[in-house]
């Protein structure tokens, strides 16, 4: 009897053991979301057949929610990596349809990515940046932050120092494991 019972605890470390792995192996839940949005100027719209094409060239894919993704792939690739970002319209449902695009127009749309990211995290941040200010320069709309105000050189600061106190939170919580 005594060793049925030693066969029962190894098993159930057996499992245990198991399912730590299968844990661990999981993607880590993202725990914060960094949004850039890019605003029409006031009385105006950013109109379908002028922002599709600017999207598509700075490497987004229409995808997954019926919103564009940045992925880890290079521009042309058939495979799509792990999503780096997302754009999705600012107004609701925050979906585009295709179809309809040379109908559609919207006040904005919204760049947002998760910490932790599938990469760098400061580097797909700063990629995001990027993406965001040269769709705002081709056009001519406005760059705000995720309150909608105007994103400045102190506002990108912020963003970057909220990645790094993430990233030290991660370092923290891992070594407490």
């Amino acid at each position: 009897m005594r060793q049925s019972q030693l066969d029962l605890d190894d098993a159930d470390d057996e499992a245990y053991a198991q399912e730590e792995e299968a844990r661990s192996q999981e993607p880590p839940s993202y725990s914060e979301v960094l949004v850039i949005n890019v605003m029409a100027r006031p009385g105006t719209e950013l109109l379908g057949d002028d922002l599709l094409p600017v999207l598509m060239s700075n490497g987004l894919k229409f995808g997954e929610m019926s919103i564009f993704h940045r992925h880890t792939d290079k521009i042309g690739s058939r495979k799509n990596g792990p999503v780096v970002f997302s754009v999705a319209n600012a107004l609701n449902p925050g979906t585009f349809d295709l179809n309809q695009i040379s109908e559609f127009a919207t006040l904005g749309v919204c760049f947002f990515m998760t910490l932790p990211n599938v990469v760098n995290n400061m580097m797909a941040f700063e990629q995001m940046l990027a993406t965001a200010r040269k769709v705002q320069a081709a056009l001519d709309a406005e760059l705000k932050d995720d309150n909608r105000s105007v994103m400045t050189a102190q506002t990108v600061e912020h963003y970057r120092q909220r990645i790094r106190d993430f990233e030290l939170q991660e370092l923290k919580n891992a070594r407490a494991r």
